[in-house]
């Protein structure tokens, strides 16, 4: 019988943003959860989205990452808790935890790495190293305990036909064009101005799925460009894997990432996809579907001649759907954490 866990997830986000990051770690708890003892310490705006068998705890990550009322509450809950891993996702968590590291020498500390990091010591510190794409994992190349897993999904139901002609027709103005569809939070890292501005010229319809401080100015970038009967703001949406079914086409314009879920959301539901050479995409996509980030002519010419290729390529991507909807799972990616913690805990080993 495989060894019951106790783990606590660390999220440091404040304010109850559910970007990539958010998801991961609330869709991995849930996943986790029904084989395994876990706890989520996060802000008290997350306690609706986490799983009712994930057991929350509330911390007020609104302090500063210096403040010790912050860290009294963290070393409290974890002496309660008494578990065997403390998995920490991204930056700010890990800043924190790597200081009670040595509270707790018995428990085994975990970092996931979400994106590209200037200092890595704070994760240099940890007992294991989890990243994203093995681009991200170069940097860690010393580590003993490193891993690269990457992101999985929840596919979302398939839409019937009827479904898909009217959620379809919801998004066209024009009912001839094909759907571009780009996803993100409205934040200067996922470049949308570079898409907008790459999108003057071609024949399609432009979705963007999305929330942010940047929704005014992307608006009003798309008027001044004379799009703005061709880009449609849908603001923060549910069902993502809904409205990636009707698109033609993914387009991910970020200037880095680390693993996209919208990629694998994407490649689930058939949907072609191009994308900027980040991190995590360059490792699933051929080069042919890649342009450089920042390079508004470049993306321009890469959604130019691919869109009228959009039959044609589908054959190409084939492969790509298959590896998403078996491989890139929310199963998948806890099966693996839980293979990792086994490593650090029990000193088995995977190759």
């Amino acid at each position: 019988m495989a060894t019951r866990y106790k783990i606590v997830h660390v999220m440091a986000t404040a304010g109850g943003v559910v970007g990539g990051l958010e998801k991961h770690t609330l869709e991995l708890c849930a996943a986790l959860s029904y084989t395994h003892e876990v706890h989520l310490l996060a802000d008290r705006a997350y306690q609706n989205v986490c799983h009712q068998q994930v057991q929350f705890h509330p911390i007020n990550f609104g302090l500063s990452r210096w403040n010790p009322f912050l860290y009294w509450q963290i070393v409290q809950t974890i002496n309660q808790i008494q578990p065997n891993i403390v998995h920490a996702q991204a930056g700010k968590a890990v800043s924190i935890v790597r200081w009670l590291k040595w509270l707790f020498r018995q428990i085994k500390f975990v970092a996931t790495v979400h994106g590209t990091k200037k200092d890595i010591t704070a994760y240099a510190a940890m007992d294991g190293v989890i990243t994203v794409s093995q681009q991200l994992a170069e940097a860690f190349d010393n580590h003993p305990h490193l891993k690269v897993i990457y992101n999985g999904a929840k596919p979302s139901s398939k839409l019937n036909n009827q479904d898909i002609q009217q959620l379809r027709a919801s998004l066209l103005a024009t009912e001839d064009l094909p759907i571009v569809m780009a996803v993100g939070c409205l934040a200067p890292v996922k470049a949308f101005d570079v898409l907008l501005k790459a999108f003057v010229g071609i024949e399609a319809q432009l979705v963007i799925v999305g929330d942010g401080d940047e929704r005014e100015a992307l608006q009003q970038l798309a008027e001044q460009l004379g799009l703005s009967n061709r880009v449609l703001f849908l603001g923060h949406r549910q069902d993502v894997g809904s409205l990636l079914q009707v698109a033609d086409l993914c387009v991910i314009s970020s200037q880095r990432e680390g693993f996209p879920l919208v990629m694998v959301e994407a490649l689930q539901q058939g949907c072609l996809l191009v994308s900027t050479a980040v991190s995590g995409v360059k490792e699933i996509l051929p080069p042919n579907l890649l342009t450089a980030s920042n390079d508004v002519q470049g993306l321009h010419n890469l959604l130019y001649v691919t869109l009228p290729r959009i039959e044609t390529l589908r054959s190409n991507f084939l492969p790509l759907f298959l590896r998403a909807q078996q491989e890139l799972t929310i199963e998948g990616m806890a099966e693996r954490t839980v293979a990792f913690y086994s490593e650090l805990l029990e000193g088995t080993h995977e190759g």
